[in-house]
């Protein structure tokens, strides 16, 4: 799995907004290990892919980039990370949990 971290810098209410009003437009069923935080100067989102080529594939698009501007999530300093451990709902996410959550499993 790979990890992203978006942070966004601006009026964290504002950024808020335009984050929930994005995430109304994706299915939930899309997300394993997803969270967002508010900031003191804007909002801190944390990702999860099954692979960086999924990652640079799915976040690479115009069509992704627009979607997020079109939501004031724009300029965000974006950093992607190979995964080293992840946990939800008190139990560990890997590439087995990760499948049968995506109805692969």
């Amino acid at each position: 799995m790979h990890c992203s971290v978006w942070r966004f810098t601006g009026d964290p209410e504002a950024l808020e907004r335009g984050y929930r009003e994005l995430m109304a437009q994706i299915p939930a069923s899309n997300h394993v290990l997803h969270a967002a935080a508010r900031t003191p100067d804007g909002l801190l989102i944390f990702d999860t892919c099954p692979s960086e080529q999924a990652y640079h594939a799915f976040f690479g698009s115009d069509q992704v980039r627009a979607l997020f501007a079109e939501h004031g999530l724009r300029e965000g300093v974006v950093e992607d990370f190979p995964l080293v451990a992840a946990y939800a709902r008190r139990s560990e996410v890997t590439d087995a949990t990760w499948d049968q959550q995506a109805g692969r499993g």
